[in-house]
């Protein structure tokens, strides 16, 4: 989905992704003053509560009393908000990556930059043509992540009777639990330490920062989904920067980090701003919602991640489905090859935009039949990523929304790579509760060959009627939670699994 606005002073567009997960914990805020914006991108983990309140409390907070005159209003903002998610008791949290705009109060003068960081999402800066602007932060960025076994971090931490330990992956977690050590939420892990709340284990305060860009450059806020993978910041700029350069369109370009950062391996919640300083000449406020492919609707977590999305865009499971049957018609008469899917879907009755045509749509999503055996995988990238062409909406443009991959507790994903393992013909690795299996293919093949039974301590894979893998797993997976999709233009296959505890593996199968 990729939500555009614009104004006299800014063109902003964000694009989000549910990625590999069941669930969206993002959220964002994109708020515009009389010379002045406020712009935001909050990653949730352990849930979406902390992420879907923080965006719309400082939208209010923004409109109630303007802009943050200083450093010291910002720490006021964000601990009072923060204090406020505490007191509702609710065990969730979400990282803030934030940035104040200012525009010159002359013509041609350099636009104000106040960046506020909290946790391991992300500011960039580059030119219009995709080179970064190195701002001394991490990856080149203006932001520094703020993870626990970062020297000033982890003696804070200590200091404020917490701990570090680290997981298999290498993965420093503040009391053996949380990869993050700044953000909102987390009431946990603020309990000792003090007397401030700058003096917990784990904080929402910010670091913050100040530079000065010209109207022509690029500002970014990423949640960590996009550098999860294989993809550094510079070459997100540079991605951005080429995509601007073949049509002036921020969301064209935020929706193209999103895919990236899928294709280069990203298993996480993905949400990209892209922010323009040159303005509109009308006020412009819409949402572009991407129905992907129906084919696995039938698997209960696909079908949840769907209908989240589609809710979030203003449309129902079934508005979301019948959107998707016209984007294939669409294609089809382009002679693009939609066959599996408009087979799937069969032909509905009734004109478009009537009642009988709406209810045959929410006939066919009820009577649906549930997969059980397999997880929500049987995705190539391009389904993922909203399969043959796109489409518009235009119920949403609400300006906070989302949920975000999790950060926490022992079941969470950790966040660096484990040592790889050869096995049988194929490789494996694990991170916390993620376990990733790849399989060379001697042959191009298409997902129609590729069977993947996953069942709670058994795992099955077979392509074109060929066992790859057959046996009884180390542990416990959560069958919902796995998945598998081809890659290299099916030429390998990745098998992604979600163990129901973080206890290490020491082969893949018993």
């Amino acid at each position: 989905m990729v939500e555009r606005y614009e104004n006299k002073n800014f063109r902003v567009a964000v694009a989000e992704m549910n990625g590999w997960r069941n669930s969206m914990e993002d959220s964002h805020l994109a708020f515009f003053g009389e010379d002045w914006g406020f712009f935001g991108v909050y990653d949730g983990h352990g849930g979406d509560a902390c992420a879907n309140f923080v965006a719309p409390r400082l939208r209010r907070e923004l409109e109630e009393n303007g802009c943050p005159a200083d450093d010291a209003a910002v720490k006021k903002m964000l601990f009072a908000i923060d204090q406020e998610f505490l007191d509702k008791a609710v065990a969730s949290g979400a990282t803030a990556t934030m940035c104040i705009v200012q525009k010159p109060r002359e013509k041609g003068g350099k636009h104000k930059l106040r960046v506020i960081n909290a946790g391991d999402s992300r500011v960039l800066l580059a030119k219009r043509d995709g080179t970064i602007i190195d701002g001394g932060g991490t990856d080149q960025g203006l932001t520094t992540d703020h993870k626990p076994d970062d020297p000033v971090e982890k003696e804070r931490i200590y200091r404020c009777g917490g701990t570090v330990e680290h997981a298999e992956g290498n993965c420093a977690r503040v009391n053996g639990d949380l990869a993050v050590c700044r953000g909102f939420g987390d009431g946990e892990y603020k309990k000792t330490g003090g007397p401030g709340p700058e003096d917990r284990p784990v904080t929402i305060d910010p670091e913050l920062k100040e530079f000065e860009c010209d109207a022509t450059d690029i500002i970014l806020l990423v949640c960590d989904g996009v550098s999860e993978g294989n993809f550094p910041n510079p070459q997100v700029t540079e991605l951005v920067g080429s995509i601007l350069k073949e049509a002036d369109d921020p969301g064209n370009a935020s929706k193209a980090v999103c895919h990236k950062a899928v294709a280069t391996d990203s298993k996480d919640n993905i949400s990209c701003m892209v922010v323009l300083l040159d303005g509109a000449e009308k006020d412009r406020t819409d949402t572009e919602f991407l129905p992907g492919s129906v084919e696995k609707l039938g698997h209960k977590g696909y079908q949840t991640a769907y209908a989240g999305m589609a809710e979030k865009a203003g449309f129902s499971l079934a508005e979301a489905v019948e959107k998707r049957y016209d984007l294939l018609q669409e294609a089809a008469s382009e002679n693009m090859n939609t066959d599996e899917e408009m087979k799937m879907l069969g032909t509905p009755v009734g004109d478009k935009g009537s009642k009988e045509r709406t209810e045959w749509f929410e006939k066919l999503v009820k009577d649906l039949p549930e997969e059980k055996d397999e997880g929500p995988g049987g995705m190539d990238l391009s389904s993922l990523m909203g399969g043959t062409g796109g489409g518009k909406g235009g119920k949403g443009g609400g300006k906070a929304a989302g949920k975000g991959g999790s950060k926490g507790g022992k079941a969470a994903a950790e966040e660096d790579a484990g040592a790889e393992k050869d096995e049988n013909g194929y490789k494996w690795s694990q991170n916390g509760d993620e376990v990733q299996i790849t399989f060379k293919l001697e042959e191009s093949t298409t997902k129609k060959d590729v069977k993947v039974a996953f069942k709670s301590k058994t795992l099955a894979v077979a392509v074109s009627g060929k066992s790859l893998l057959d046996g009884s797993l180390s542990g416990e997976v959560d069958v919902e939670e796995c998945t598998w999709c081809l890659a290299g233009s099916g030429s390998e296959l990745q098998v992604m699994l979600t163990k129901n505890n973080t206890t290490g593996w020491k082969t893949l199968l018993k």
